[in-house]
């Protein structure tokens, strides 16, 4: 196996589910990272930390909060979206290649401290200059095809237990 690592744009879009999860739900934010750490450590061999999750999604929160920004459940889907759909604004993400998949993992850990946070505030800027892709109203993740591990992921109820 050549790469054992979560592809960054996976854990971002991970950090964005969880603070997603916990701003429409009533679990504590910790049962959210547990439950994507969970599943992405099942699919990628080196861990992904639940707290490496937890620490970001709560960087997303905090500036959600210092924006003073409507709707921060509809950013952070729409961003989850951009994940999903482009490597980079204007530029569509292949998930499935002749030589494999972008879900595939990668030779290093590429995501780190506060590198959600830069792609997520990018991402919110472009948005109010009209650069940043959103999705169609009533979008959802769960309806998209090709990412079965993932979806499986989102589809996991988070753990009480977890949260505490």
């Amino acid at each position: 196996m050549a790469g054992t690592f979560c592809p960054e744009w996976v854990f971002n879009l991970s950090v964005a589910r969880t603070a997603y999860e916990f701003i429409i739900s009533d679990l504590p934010i910790k049962a959210y990272a547990k439950k994507y750490s969970n599943g992405l450590s099942e699919h990628y061999t080196s861990a992904v930390n639940p707290e490496e999750i937890e620490t970001e999604a709560e960087l997303l929160l905090r500036f959600l909060v210092e924006i003073n920004a409507e709707k921060s459940d509809e950013l952070l889907n729409n961003f989850v979206f951009f994940k999903l759909k482009f490597s980079q604004p204007g530029s569509k993400r292949k998930l499935k290649g002749m030589f494999g998949s972008a879900l595939d993992p990668e030779k290093e850990k590429k995501y780190g401290p506060n590198k959600t946070l830069k792609a997520f505030r990018a991402y919110v800027f472009g948005l109010r200059s009209g650069v940043s892709e959103k999705p169609d109203p009533g979008w959802d993740i769960l309806k998209e095809e090709g990412i079965d591990f993932l979806k499986e992921i989102i589809a996991t109820e988070a753990n009480i237990v977890d949260g505490v």
